[in-house]
């Protein structure tokens, strides 16, 4: 039997089809709403407080027809998550095209029977639940900060909510910084490295000692550990996947949590840190390029197989103005926002070109708040429990903000 709260809206102009939908639906064990109209439709979801938790929605209906009424459901937040099967009767390539892109996520034909139409349905439910576990439940002790377009703010998020998680609950944390290319982790930390793990690209050695690894690691006045990046581009392709299976057993003992700047290029390491880290966070900014890139990301760790409670996309909101909305956004990846950064470019710059971390320069600014939640969202499952006593003044700021 599904869920007792699975709730579905059918919006059908057929009165056969709508009837025969509908008594389907409830002989399965579903509460089920049911217009012929999509205005009328549209009216009852803008008013009712019991949004229902899928769409089954006809393609040709008059006043409306079903690829309209998908934007307005999209372009609203209470309704944006909700998933929507398209049903027509007949599948035109063209129709399903436009009918995926304005955000539908499944197509079925009026003539499938009644197991395709259970089996649609059930795993649409199925996924959606999935995913609103996972954002609820999101923890972890190896955090990997990843984008494919750069400038979407990787390296700034790695080292702040390295610091976040530190002074959230007065503990060290180890900073890994992986980027490809030119590194920034040291430079927005004031930190000058002297070694690096490409020293270790000829290691004899099956396992590397604790002490070998932290004689290369640069201790932050907040508690951050740096694990430098290579110190330029030659260099960097000393770092392989031999290198990670080296370094990565201890760099996941040295302190409570780990997070990684995992830049923004697919490459063999990089992939290899992804597929090892228990959380990725994937990073975007509010605008159509940044967008794309994020579902090119998504689509690759679909085909490796990662798990949907694994991957979370992160808004960071990095220019003033207008841009793409967040519910937009979301419905065309098919994947809730984990959290939202907000704007602050007068204090990031500044921040970053003095060397100082973001929330050393801005510690009660809205957006050292946000990178602080997102922190306490990341650790609190596994922190409170052995932090019962601790009390820190960010701490104490994120739970009131959590609870007004």
């Amino acid at each position: 039997m599904p869920d007792p709260k699975d709730h579905i809206l059918i919006v059908e102009d057929s009165e056969i089809t709508l009837y025969k939908v509908k008594a389907i639906l409830i002989r399965l064990g579903y509460e089920v709403s049911a217009y012929d109209n999509p205005v009328e439709a549209l009216n009852w979801l803008s008013t009712t407080s019991q949004h229902p938790d899928l769409i089954l929605l006809d393609v040709v209906m008059p006043d409306m027809d079903g690829f309209e009424f998908i934007r307005r459901v999209r372009s609203q937040p209470e309704t944006s998550k909700i998933p929507i099967i398209l049903l027509t009767s007949h599948v035109d390539t063209r129709d399903k095209v436009e009918g995926l892109e304005a955000g539908a996520d499944d197509y079925l034909g009026k003539s499938a029977s009644l197991t395709e139409l259970e089996l649609r349905v059930k795993a649409l439910l199925a996924r959606k639940h999935s995913t609103e576990t996972s954002i609820a439940q999101v923890s972890a002790r190896s955090i990997a900060v990843f984008s494919l377009k750069g400038g979407s703010g990787v390296s700034s998020l790695a080292v702040n909510l390295s610091i976040a998680i530190s002074q959230l609950w007065g503990i060290e944390t180890c900073l890994w910084d992986m980027a490809s290319g030119v590194s920034q982790c040291a430079l927005m930390m004031n930190l000058r490295p002297v070694s690096d793990i490409t020293s270790l690209s000829d290691w004899a050695e099956p396992t590397v000692d604790e002490s070998v690894l932290r004689s290369m690691l640069l201790k932050h006045e907040t508690g951050v550990w740096l694990m430098p990046g290579a110190p330029n581009v030659e260099e960097s392709e000393l770092i392989n996947t031999k290198l990670i299976d080296l370094v990565w057993p201890e760099a996941l003992t040295m302190t409570p949590y780990l997070i990684i700047d995992a830049g923004n290029h697919f490459t063999d390491p990089v992939l290899s840190i992804l597929e090892r880290a228990e959380i990725v966070l994937l990073m975007l900014t509010p605008e159509l390029a940044s967008v794309n890139a994020t579902y090119q990301a998504l689509k690759v760790f679909s085909d490796l197989g990662f798990p949907a409670n694994k991957v979370f996309p992160v808004l960071n909101h990095t220019f003033e103005g207008a841009g793409l909305e967040t519910a937009k956004i979301a419905a065309g990846l098919k994947k809730q926002i984990l959290a939202e950064i907000p704007c602050d470019s007068k204090n990031m710059i500044r921040a970053i070109n003095q060397g100082h971390p973001y929330l050393t320069v801005a510690p009660k600014s809205e957006t050292s708040l946000a990178i602080s939640t997102l922190a306490y969202r990341l650790s609190s499952s596994d922190m409170q429990s052995k932090k019962e006593d601790f009390t820190s003044p960010q701490l104490e700021n994120v739970r009131k903000s959590l609870l007004s």
